[in-house]
């Protein structure tokens, strides 16, 4: 269908730089930051295909992960699994891997300008039709999205990617402290140069030289003391560039169609 066609990213990014036409790829990279505490982010996921890692994503429901649209195979391709209550990349139970279903990316989505770069993955029944529910516990919990966008206030972001170019997995969550740009900024001409739509949200590190540099494609940008999740990570430059802010879609301009999405399936 036209609508499957529009979100089968080959995991590379087609810029949305008027009149550019450079490539980056979409590899897990956090530059700077720390090793998170062990299950203090219960909401992270690990997307996987073949057993590696490929994308992050987070809990919302007892089945359903968020996770950006370009993460999705393409038709042919091995499916997903899903690893909830993840610390140590290598280190869990069969019983945290989950199947996922057919997954619905938003209707507006489209690879070439990555708008509406975010989708809930009707996650966890296996080919066998057997269903499953994730059960919060200590490990795996649920978080909430962001219900309007949270400029300037701290936020962070999470996941198992390199922590320096051409270096490899981390072998543990590491999380990064980042704050939202200003949208007029993260467009001008020295930036993205208009590229950035009302749907997407630039995150630049706090610490100077850090960079979610793309922080866990698909993983979410979590901000606020009650820890929501305000964006998810879609796209880079392809290199560390301090011009070039790594962007994430913005989670509360979606938030209604993702409700409505999940109690159709539901019912």
């Amino acid at each position: 269908s036209k609508g499957w066609k529009c979100h089968q990213l080959l995991l590379r990014w087609w810029s949305v730089m008027a009149g550019s036409s450079f490539q980056g790829q979409l590899q897990s990279l956090i530059i700077g930051g720390r090793d998170a505490s062990p299950h203090s982010r219960p909401y992270m996921v690990s997307i996987q295909k073949g057993g590696s890692h490929i994308c992050g994503g987070s809990l919302i429901k007892e089945r359903w992960v968020l996770t950006a649209a370009h993460c999705l195979p393409c038709q042919g391709e091995e499916a997903l699994k899903v690893v909830v209550g993840l610390h140590q990349l290598k280190k869990y139970d069969p019983k945290q891997v989950f199947s996922v279903m057919d997954p619905i990316p938003h209707p507006s989505y489209c690879h070439k300008t990555m708008e509406g770069d975010i989708i809930p993955d009707l996650a966890f029944r296996s080919c066998l039709q057997l269903d499953r529910k994730v059960a919060p516990n200590k490990i795996t919990k649920f978080i909430q999205l962001s219900k309007e966008q949270d400029l300037g206030i701290q936020c962070s972001v999470a996941g198992w990617g390199l922590s320096k170019e051409g270096g490899k997995l981390s072998p543990v969550l590491r999380e990064l402290d980042v704050k939202v740009m200003d949208a007029r900024m993260c467009n001008n001409s020295r930036f993205w140069n208009g590229g950035i739509t009302e749907s997407m949200i630039c995150i630049e590190g706090v610490e100077k030289g850090s960079t979610p540099w793309t922080g866990d494609s698909g993983g979410p940008v979590v901000c606020g003391k009650k820890a929501k999740v305000a964006g998810i990570i879609s796209f880079t430059d392809g290199k560390v560039d301090v011009f070039k802010p790594p962007v994430a879609t913005a989670v509360f301009k979606y938030k209604e169609w993702i409700q409505k999405t999940i109690a159709r399936a539901d019912l």
